[in-house]
């Protein structure tokens, strides 16, 4: 196992990323919550608020 690059990638991790990594981290919680909630209005809310949030973090990593 090469352990190389992953020193490279966490020697290279500088606060640029951090929003990236928050809004990733509270969409992937988000969609943990659509899946635990009873309520279809509020799954569907709560969807559409991690999508946006995968799409901001995707759009703030392409253009760093």
């Amino acid at each position: 196992m090469n352990l190389d690059k992953l020193k490279e990638f966490f020697n290279n991790l500088g606060a640029h990323d951090l929003p990236t990594g928050a809004a990733a981290l509270v969409g992937i919680v988000l969609l943990f919550l659509v899946f635990k909630t009873g309520k279809s209005f509020f799954r569907l809310v709560l969807f559409f608020i991690a999508v946006g949030l995968f799409a901001g973090a995707w759009w703030w990593h392409q253009h760093k």
